[in-house]
């Protein structure tokens, strides 16, 4: 029994000091070690980032990176950081995706959340369906004039073509003494647009209902050409077939006719004051006020104009 005890004590000593020997691990991993953040994008003032820039704090400072000065957008892969620290014994938290941004200008003199609140005014105005999660980021094309401050913003233009993307360009104008001066800037954010998305496979000829698709939120990145928005349109019917999880755009999708092909209708023909009826068969899908081919019983084709479910009128 007494050996039992003494073994019961040796093991409890043995994970005391196990657990003894871990904290101080823990203790001086983190007096020695700091963490050191990296981020995607920064915005620069000088040439020359020393350590303290990314947040390391020691009384030693090293020159860590060397920004030319014609450059208003700088690059480099993070693995660039990486290798420059090291030496110093810090804990690297990367959320750069591998590449890191460094701009100049980032508040364009001032007039940066000028241009913000403008540009998402614009944005929004062109394209009302999308929501936008978070400020953009805009910076110059090239080298900000050396007057800028006494540039007078009055419109932002955005082409078509950029309202469908989470980065791109667009043109600021702005008013300088008597005159109009038009500058090039970029932009990026994070903005998406509620779309359609299969639940299953659609066959051809299929015609949607609700339980054929569910809305979801998608980056404008990763929208379709022609891809639909806003809602599905009534009658819609699959032309081309889809997969499930696919997205539905104006490709897939076509309206199906009140009328069908071949189906029949009673043809009016009005000649002389007298209304002629004969029956006939539609030679093509149509609606309401459609003018489309007939086929008369004695067998005549002809123009027809759709009245009514039941009723077409004669053209010719």
């Amino acid at each position: 029994m007494v050996e039992h005890d003494l073994a019961k004590v040796g093991v409890a000593s043995s994970n005391l000091v196990s657990r003894s020997i871990l904290i101080l691990l823990l203790f001086f991993t983190s007096l020695f070690s700091q963490p050191l953040y990296i981020d995607k994008t920064y915005c620069i003032e000088e040439d020359t980032l020393r350590a303290s820039f990314f947040g390391y704090q020691s009384s030693d400072d090293p020159i860590i990176l060397t920004i030319p000065k014609e450059r208003v957008q700088y690059t480099v892969p993070t693995s660039t950081l990486r290798a420059a620290f090291s030496d110093h014994n810090v804990t690297i938290i990367d959320s750069s995706d591998g590449v890191v941004i460094f701009r100049r200008n980032c508040s364009l003199m001032g007039k940066a959340d000028a241009m913000i609140k403008l540009f998402l005014k614009k944005f929004q105005e062109a394209s009302p369906l999308v929501m936008i999660d978070e400020k953009p980021r805009i910076s110059i094309k090239t080298s900000l004039p050396a007057d800028f401050q006494r540039y007078e913003l009055i419109d932002i233009v955005i082409s078509d073509a950029m309202l469908k993307k989470n980065s791109g360009s667009f043109v600021a104008v702005f008013k300088v003494g008597d005159r109009n001066k038009k500058l090039y800037f970029a932009y990026e954010m994070n903005a998406k647009v509620m779309v359609f998305k299969a639940k299953h496979n659609l066959l051809n000829g299929k015609i949607l209902t609700n339980d054929d698709y569910e809305s979801v939120w998608e980056s404008l990145d990763a929208l379709p050409n022609r891809v639909i928005t806003h809602e599905i349109p009534h009658n819609a019917m699959i032309k081309n077939g889809v997969k499930e999880g696919q997205i539905l755009t104006d490709f897939h999708v076509d309206i199906k006719k009140m009328l069908s092909k071949k189906s029949s209708i009673k043809a009016l023909l009005k000649e002389e004051g007298l209304v002629i009826e004969v029956q006939a068969t539609l030679l093509e899908d149509g609606n309401i006020g459609d003018v489309v081919k007939i086929k008369t019983e004695q067998g005549k084709m002809l123009n027809a104009k759709i009245l009514s479910h039941h009723e077409a009128i004669i053209l010719e």
